[in-house]
């Protein structure tokens, strides 16, 4: 499988709210009010943004990866550092399962109720979950597009730039937990993919939701590797 790497990179956005009071009391208290309340908002970042996604519980989610030369469609579980994503390969239904309490990866094919087991190595811990897009931005070279709703929820759409070449990333970040849903990725070959996280619901997840099936018979791979004639 194709396996498409994408950076994201986000910036400092300035919310600034001026709340109006009416009339009431004595002239001095109606003043004093007017003074208190006329002061700005604490200004929300795109950091203050991204870190309500952070400490959030659990989620599921639906998702969709397009690029030029294919379509990838699935659905995914997160809670903490622990994934399960679904899928369709070849008509069969393919489930991985990232166990960091374990620190293994399972692939499982349900229909042969078979699964192959590997050490979850560093670079398999930075699988670009919906709650993870946003652990490596650069917080000074992002424009702010505009405020939208995407699949339901108000987001902020975010543009990245980089000036050395084509290359862009466009995100759509959710207001309520602070998670890109939608990403549009053009590299410097004019390129394109998006990732799209939709029905996105928040909650903690059932420790079972990251566990193999009772009786499935699984290959560890580190094993079968190890046990491989020496040339």
């Amino acid at each position: 499988m194709k396996r498409i790497l994408l950076t994201f990179l986000a910036v400092c956005v300035a919310v600034v709210s001026l709340v109006l009071v009416g009339c009431g009391g004595s002239k001095q208290e109606a003043g004093l009010s007017a003074k208190a309340d006329s002061s700005p908002k604490k200004q929300e970042t795109v950091g203050d943004l991204f870190a309500k996604g952070k400490n959030l519980p659990g989620m599921s989610c639906d998702f969709v990866m397009t690029a030029e030369e294919f379509n990838m469609t699935g659905k995914m579980w997160i809670a903490g550092k622990n994934m399960k994503s679904e899928m369709i390969m070849d008509n069969d239904k393919l489930i991985t399962i990232f166990d960091a309490d374990a620190n293994v990866v399972y692939t499982y094919n349900p229909a042969q109720n078979t699964a192959t087991k590997v050490p979850l190595s560093d670079d398999l811990k930075t699988v670009p979950t919906p709650d993870r897009l946003a652990d490596d931005v650069d917080v000074a070279k992002v424009k702010v597009l505009e405020t939208t709703t995407y699949d339901g929820a108000k987001c902020k759409v975010l543009l990245i730039k980089d000036n050395t070449s084509k290359a862009e990333t466009k995100l759509w970040v959710r207001d309520d937990y602070g998670i890109p849903v939608r990403v549009e990725a053009i590299d410097s070959d004019g390129g394109k993919t998006v990732m799209e996280y939709k029905n996105l619901k928040v909650g903690a997840q059932p420790a079972e939701t990251f566990r193999l099936p009772a009786g499935v018979k699984v290959t560890d791979m580190a094993e079968v590797i190890k046990n491989l004639p020496k040339q």
